[in-house]
């Protein structure tokens, strides 16, 4: 191949170093420039008041220029938000869309199942569960202390409070009342170490009892061996004894190890502002303590009746 008459490395004899020359005025700028960066770095280093007067000086000069340059970038990145909220609205325009498609199909699929329902309930001829009335009032104060969790609430047995009424907030089961005066109540939370409250566990509904012991996460007790419940699980009161009725959410099941099954309550009990008593009619209540002055005052008339029957004397009940 011939090599280039103009190429300086073809015409380099062997073993001769080459050597690169820099025009003289190139060096000198070359130079100064290196210069400039050193003196730059060391004034940048410096905190005097002069330099730092200059500073502030030549900011305030520059600030106009950057405010007038800033305005057609903030029209530029506006105008990328824009797009960028677009696109995130079509995303979310699809998802919704997909969302609406199985919610119909969940929905035609709840209303048969739901006609079904009301066929059988026709056939086998099944009561319908009272509808309950209900009461909401503000908690007042938290009695808890170190061996009770209760607070107190504005409404009593003038607004149709009873003893062993259950109580719930937006979210869920708070408890039930144990005292009822005229105007307040007092009510006993699922954490208390006195709670118990028979519940359904998970899908498969398995019975067990929640119960308080004064700690944030009641526990879970007479739980089957083979219940086959997990963490996540819905729990929900069963409405045995009556005293719940069946339905109420609880809380979910969290699993702490060591084979200790605990529920966390789904109403706010730390931070609790309105709650609603439900009006239960249940003959459960015959058992509460509001009942006892009238059981009593039925008693005395019992026994005064069978002594007027057989002695014929008056009595006077108060």
């Amino acid at each position: 191949m011939r090599m280039l008459r103009n190429d300086p490395f073809a015409r380099r004899p062997p073993g001769r170093r080459l050597r690169v020359t820099v025009p003289g005025g190139q060096s000198g700028l070359l130079v100064v420039l290196i210069l400039a960066s050193v003196a730059l770095l060391f004034l940048s280093r410096l905190e005097q008041a002069t330099l730092l007067a200059v500073r502030w000086q030549l900011a305030e000069l520059s600030a106009p220029v950057l405010r007038i340059a800033e305005v057609p970038l903030e029209h530029v990145r506006k105008i990328g938000r824009r797009a960028a909220a677009h696109f995130e609205l079509f995303d979310e325009l699809d998802r919704l869309r997909a969302e609406n498609q199985r919610l119909r199909h969940w929905q035609e699929r709840a209303e048969a199942a739901d006609q079904r329902a009301s066929q059988l309930a026709r056939l086998a001829r099944v009561v319908e569960e009272p509808q309950h009335a209900f009461a909401t009032t503000r908690v007042l104060s938290d009695a808890s202390g170190p061996f009770t969790r209760t607070v107190m609430l504005g409404a009593g047995r003038e607004s149709g409070l009873k003893s062993a009424h259950p109580v719930i907030d937006a979210d869920g089961l708070v408890g039930r009342i144990i005292e009822a005066g005229p105007r307040v109540s007092r009510v006993l939370l699922v954490t208390d170490s006195n709670s118990r409250i028979p519940v359904e566990i998970g899908k498969l509904g398995v019975r067990a009892l929640v119960a308080g012991d004064n700690g944030p996460a009641p526990r879970i007790i007479h739980l089957p061996a083979a219940a086959g419940i997990e963490a996540g699980d819905a729990v929900i009161t069963s409405g045995v004894g009556g005293l719940f009725p069946r339905g109420l959410s609880v809380g979910t099941i969290i699993d702490e190890g060591g084979g200790m099954v605990r529920v966390k309550p789904h109403a706010r009990l730390e931070n609790l502002d309105f709650v609603t008593a439900l009006l239960v009619d249940s003959p459960a209540f015959d058992l509460s303590d509001d009942d006892k002055p009238r059981r009593q005052r039925d008693a005395v008339s019992r026994r005064v009746g069978s002594g007027r029957a057989t002695s014929g004397q008056g009595l006077t009940v108060p």
